[in-house]
């Protein structure tokens, strides 16, 4: 039979131990018994709990993440005519981000059924830069209608322009005009009239499967219209201050959680 002979004071020497990662937070002896198919035999174990140190993954991981986020939100900065400058800073802190992620998971343990702090801190940071490559998307995609429409508008206004000064076009109402608009006035208010009440005389709309599809359907483009931006140049305004924000904020959660809770 094997057996501590004083207890726990049996182990020494662990007051002076240095590890490179880890630090010694507490340890006991504790006996016994292993049962094999020979026999029974007895086992002296030594239970040793150890803290890994977070200023090495601090340097190592937590500062260059940090870091390329913040690298990402460069982009934000950057004029959005200028498109092979903001998806090369969005491709290479993507893929940056990619090989520091594999890196980090390939210096710790593999444990499967449980997920690391590590893995929390990356996937946060990994999915603020892929949001603003996607922000640049869609930036990019509000601009390539914004011009074809002032350019439209433009257009049309030069083309009046150029017609009223072949044509002579004096910009005088008239008192023939004036009656002209009266009398056209009167016409539309009696179509108004017949109108309104053809309609209060037709049978109400049908209510089925079908109208009520139409009519969700109409309500969702008019809240399409209603979240159009009408200046593009507004996403990067808002970016440069919500990430930061949201970024901060979720760092204060992170770090709040896992220290603390």
């Amino acid at each position: 039979m094997f057996y501590w002979t004083r207890g726990n004071e049996s182990v020494s020497g662990l007051d002076t131990l240095q590890l490179a990662q880890y630090t010694l937070e507490d340890y006991y002896t504790s006996e016994s018994e292993a049962v094999y198919e020979t026999g029974h035999y007895p086992k002296l174990i030594f239970h040793f709990e150890l803290k890994r140190s977070i200023l090495y993954f601090i340097l190592e991981t937590y500062v260059p993440s940090s870091l390329l986020v913040v690298l990402s939100w460069v982009s934000f900065w950057i004029s959005q005519s200028s498109v092979p400058a903001r998806i090369c800073i969005g491709v290479t802190t993507v893929l940056t981000m990619t090989t520091l992620m594999m890196g980090a998971r390939t210096s710790l343990p593999n444990a499967n059924c449980f997920i690391k702090a590590i893995d929390v801190y990356l996937g946060i940071c990994f999915s603020f830069i892929f949001g603003a490559l996607i922000e640049y998307a869609v930036a990019h995609f509000c601009t390539l209608h914004q011009p074809n429409k002032a350019n439209a508008l433009m257009y049309g206004q030069e083309m009046q322009e150029r017609e009223d000064e072949m044509n002579g076009i004096v910009t005088t109402i008239s008192s023939s005009t004036l009656q002209v608009r009266k009398q056209q006035e009167v016409l539309a208010n009696r179509r108004r009239t017949s109108e309104s009440e053809r309609l209060a005389a037709s049978p109400p709309e049908p209510q089925g499967p079908c109208y009520k599809t139409l009519s969700i359907l109409q309500r969702a483009l008019c809240f399409l219209n209603c979240c159009r931006v009408e200046n593009p140049h507004y996403i990067d305004n808002y970016s440069r201050l919500s990430f930061p924000l949201s970024f901060i904020f979720i760092n204060f959660l992170y770090w709040t959680y896992y220290l603390y809770l």
